[in-house]
């Protein structure tokens, strides 16, 4: 959250809004502020854009949204106190988020596996070539030879 305006403000939806509104929301807005579709100054889209899309995927996340409500309130009850407002900033990059992303699916995980296979499959591929036209697997670089 940047500033003192809330990710629910931004949105422009109420603090009970349920995961639909949420969306909602978030689908008209980027519809409005996205740099290909609106016709705002592209740098002023793209962080109008950008702060839209950092309020639904931290609202959208069960997690986090109880994180974000839990300081809205602490903040709320200590309005004199100026570090809550340091507090109320979610970083993305904090390490107490790192198990929230979703699991892979299954055509990721189909494509990881294909990767394996090629890569191992290559690897095996170029040790047999090397071996039939004679080349040593053990060999010394030539930049240690003196």
């Amino acid at each position: 959250m940047k500033g003192e305006i809330s990710y629910y403000k931004i949105l422009g939806i109420n603090e009970n809004a349920s995961n639909h509104e949420l969306r909602k929301a978030f689908c008209k807005l980027s519809i409005e502020l996205h740099p290909d579709t609106t016709s705002l100054e592209i740098d002023d889209a793209k962080s109008k854009f950008q702060e839209v899309l950092e309020a639904y995927e931290n609202l959208n996340n069960s997690n986090l949204r109880k994180i974000y409500d839990a300081k809205l309130k602490a903040k709320s009850r200590s309005k004199n106190n100026t570090n809550a407002l340091n507090n109320l900033i979610i970083n993305s990059n904090n390490q107490n988020l790192l198990g929230n992303r979703r699991p892979f699916s299954n055509g990721e995980l189909f494509s990881l596996f294909l990767l394996i296979i090629i890569i191992s499959i290559s690897l095996i591929c170029s040790v047999f070539i090397a071996s039939f036209t004679g080349k040593e697997l053990d060999t010394i670089p030539s930049w240690l030879i003196k």
